[in-house]
């Protein structure tokens, strides 16, 4: 990243690599079927396409990729 990590530049940077991108497909409620399956017992559920799951066997289910930075949008 050329400019610094909290600037305007940057920011503008960021949207201009975001607007190439397409969109995820968005999962409306109406998608999810009214009698879909739940486990037992969790307090906080997140839709995995099939069924709803604790949140963090949701988030242990997510390619590694998704959470990545990459090197030119590492600050740190």
């Amino acid at each position: 990243m050329k400019a610094a990590p909290y600037s305007l530049e940057a920011l503008r940077e960021y949207r201009k690599q975001q607007a190439g991108r397409p969109a995820p497909k968005a999962i409306r409620l109406a998608d999810i079927p009214p009698d879909a399956p739940m486990e037992e017992g969790i307090v906080i559920g997140c839709w995995n396409g099939e069924a709803f799951v604790n949140w963090e066997k949701w988030l242990a289910s997510q390619p590694a990729e998704a959470f990545r930075v990459s090197l030119e949008d590492d600050h740190g």
